[in-house]
């Protein structure tokens, strides 16, 4: 039977979709930069290239202080580090959208991507304790799905109010929404304390993680992965502008990939229980490099339309997939640590990928971008795969308990 809350928690269905909602808000904060960039830009009346900046140190924040998170989360409990990022969240993009210049804009942003970080391990890590292990890829699948729902929304509702108001109120939104869900998390139950919890600290944390074998694996592969799961789809509205069309139609185009996103994470709910890990990941990794070699031949408004689609397909099937596979890997007492480690390495694969690809975008050359991109996602997939099922035979694999491992019964299983 499903376990009902008596202490004023949120049911179990509400904690997965409180989840969600962080997941979502995440993603929008990262994308409602973009269209407001040449705005900005203009209204400071500084170069693009100084206002990009504001990207890039968020983006740079994120990576960097996802470990910090994840290794704060094992010792001082997962929902007091979520609801303090999110405060942070709000008063820093408060900050951005008030900034009177655009060296404290940049700033703003580049402290709310530094607060924003612990969204990703830090509920992965939730996650895993607090999941089955045989229902983790479905909810990591529903929660990637609401990150791409986030941030397809993000672009429509960015463009939409700078032209209706200014480029100041999209900023508003996360700085509202953020200390609102706090307060929700509040509601969150805390993960419980698992054997180990108070004995390693931080070094000797990620020393554990660094030190294994399958995580000496992972760490570059989810760099590379992430490359192209996370990195280089972020051309697709650049390519269609690139051919005609106009910045609305490009916006609506790609945001076939929040929805085929939903799409997917429902076909995970439905093959969750029959499919294999190996087999969730090709099959997800597989619709991405067909996704990738359509926009390589043609970067038409149906090619982009496909590959977005393919995309957040892939995102739903293939990284929640991923993301399961890391929780099976780490140890109870470090998931936060791992958790971390592999979401850094994914960040930072895809924002030095689109770095080094930005001049093959700037020449306009999308069809040799995209043909880069799906040849390393097809390595991605083989290798991938084939190490995926090598870990299910793996003795680890076969020892792992159906539920957490705690010290004492799990408090509120999600069941």
């Amino acid at each position: 039977m499903r376990a009902r809350p008596t202490d004023g928690k949120l049911s179990d269905r509400a904690v997965v979709a409180v989840l969600c909602a962080g997941f979502f808000l995440l993603d929008f904060d990262l994308v409602v930069i973009n269209p407001i960039l040449v705005p900005v830009s203009k209204d400071f009346d500084v170069s693009l290239g100084t206002i990009a900046f504001a990207l890039t140190g968020y983006l740079a924040m994120v990576g960097i202080m996802q470990p910090v998170h994840g290794a704060i989360s094992d010792r001082v409990g997962r929902v007091r580090v979520l609801r303090t990022a999110l405060l942070g969240l709000g008063v820093a993009d408060l900050a951005a959208a008030l900034a009177p210049n655009a060296a404290l804009l940049i700033a703003g942003r580049a402290i709310a991507g530094g607060f924003a970080a612990a969204l990703i391990p830090v509920t992965v890590a939730y996650v895993g304790d607090h999941i089955p292990m045989e229902r983790r890829q479905r909810t990591m699948a529903a929660i990637m799905s609401s990150s791409a729902v986030g941030a397809a929304m993000a672009t429509v509702v960015a463009g939409a109010l700078t032209e209706l108001l200014d480029w100041r109120s999209p900023l508003l939104i996360p700085a509202v929404a953020a200390p609102l869900l706090a307060l929700v998390y509040t509601r969150l139950p805390e993960a419980p304390r698992v054997k180990g919890a108070e004995g390693p600290g931080v070094r000797e944390r990620f020393a554990q993680v660094l030190g294994d074998g399958w995580f000496r694996f992972l760490i570059p592969f989810t760099f590379v992965e992430g490359a192209a799961m996370m990195g280089l789809f972020n051309f697709f509205n650049a390519a269609l502008q690139k051919h005609g069309s106009s910045v609305l139609m490009s916006g609506l185009v790609t945001s076939a990939y929040g929805v085929a996103a939903i799409g997917g994470s429902v076909v995970v709910r439905a093959v969750d229980a029959r499919a294999t890990g190996a087999g969730m990941f090709g099959w997800g990794t597989g619709l991405l490099f067909v996704g990738y070699l359509t926009a390589a031949f043609t970067q038409s408004v149906a090619g982009i339309l496909v590959a977005s689609a393919l995309a957040g397909l892939a995102l739903a099937v293939g990284q929640s997939a991923l993301q399961a596979w890391v929780l099976e890997a780490a140890a109870p007492e470090a998931r936060g640590s791992a958790a971390a480690v592999i979401a850094c390495s994914v960040f930072t694969g895809a924002a030095i990928s689109t770095a080094a690809v930005g001049p093959l975008a700037g020449r306009g050359d999308f069809g040799l971008l995209f043909g880069i991109a799906a040849a390393a996602t097809v390595t991605v997939s083989v290798v991938g795969t084939l190490a995926r099922a090598r870990f299910a035979r793996s003795d680890r694999a076969l020892r792992m308990p159906a539920g957490p491992p705690v010290d004492q019964e799990a408090p509120h299983p999600l069941n």
